[in-house]
């Protein structure tokens, strides 16, 4: 049986995705929601690693991270992701939703959906986050214009 017109036209489409390291996870993050990349080596600098309570790459300490700044509806912060850092075109078909009772239990509102690319036993889970609903680290200058003033 051959697929339909529409089928073709909709597998044509996708999402742009910058997919980046966070430990032992692949994640990614819509493409238009990230702002710039720059290389790093500072480990004070914000990882997204501790925002979502994850445990912190093992590579070496000389190995390079990434600090990405991702758009905010509240401005834009950077924060530091593991390479490789890719940006890429992901299917739309290859989108899943999170099972009902993963979303209910998990704890953070920014992860959206999965996405299984490749083929066993190299395939890759790969999980879709929100940045607008990435966690957000409070620092000295978030408090200077605190509207409670």
């Amino acid at each position: 049986m051959s697929r339909t017109m529409d089928q073709q036209a909709t597998d044509a489409s996708g999402i742009d995705l910058v997919r980046f390291r966070v430990g032992t996870l692949t994640l990614a993050v819509e493409r238009a929601k990230v702002l710039g990349m720059c290389e790093t080596q500072d480990p004070l600098a914000p990882s997204l690693a501790d925002l979502l309570q994850m445990q912190e790459s093992a590579a070496p300490a000389a190995s390079l991270g990434r600090l990405l700044e991702f758009d905010h509806p509240d401005g834009p912060h950077s924060l530091r992701v593991d390479e490789p850092v890719i940006h890429w075109r992901l299917p739309t078909s290859d989108l899943r939703p999170l099972p009902p009772l993963l979303a209910a239990r998990q704890g953070l509102a920014c992860v959206r959906a999965l996405a299984c690319v490749g083929h066993p036993p190299d395939d890759t889970l790969i999980i879709v986050l929100d940045a607008w609903l990435l966690p957000r680290r409070v620092t000295a200058a978030d408090d200077v214009h605190s509207p409670d003033d």
